[in-house]
């Protein structure tokens, strides 16, 4: 019980804070609109915080679940897939990113579909590529839900739906409020 009210406590200390900063992000960048504040950080993001938040979105339940388990189950050399990554990592951040800042930039494009409408001017590419990353984007998110779910279960004793309730309902409202 000790431990699943520190993690209530933690979670709500967590929402409180994302959605304080989510205000006054909105307050300090008015001028620069929702979209181009929520989805590129009004572009005013250095290469480190770009950095962190790639090592953050790595850190899900693939990296500390599904990870572990496919190298329990394979054997430690599974463990070179995150150098891999890593090397991904640094390719896309420090090669591929700064070309698509500039054209971002240049296009004034927020979002992916932006990026391509202003590259290809075909909207059956801009629609191919939102479906796909809709169909792709709820597939990762059922995951990260099963993988918090199961984690809530086994630290705190939850009935598995309700660490699903409690831990989709964090990741919802805390994205929700930007």
């Amino acid at each position: 019980m000790v431990v699943l009210i520190i993690l209530i406590l933690y979670l709500l200390i967590n929402l409180w804070l994302g959605i304080r900063a989510s205000r006054k992000s909105a307050k300090e960048n008015s001028d620069k609109g929702f979209l181009s504040n929520y989805f590129v950080g009004s572009r005013s993001m250095g290469g480190v915080v770009l950095a962190m938040t790639l090592v953050a979105t790595y850190t899900s339940a693939s990296s500390f679940l599904g990870g572990p388990g496919l190298a329990s189950s394979f054997g430690m050399s599974w463990s070179w897939v995150a150098g891999v990554q890593i090397g991904a990592a640094f390719l896309t951040l420090g090669v591929l990113g700064k070309k698509f800042a500039m054209i971002s930039r240049r296009t004034n494009s927020v979002t992916i579909n932006d990026y391509l409408r202003a590259r290809y001017d075909s909207p059956a590419v801009v629609i191919i590529c939102g479906v796909a990353m809709v169909i792709f984007f709820i597939t990762q998110m059922i995951a990260q839900f099963i993988g918090g779910a199961t984690l809530l279960q086994s630290v705190t004793g939850l009935p598995y739906w309700a660490g699903l309730l409690l831990f989709g309902a964090v990741v919802i409202i805390y994205t929700s409020v930007g």
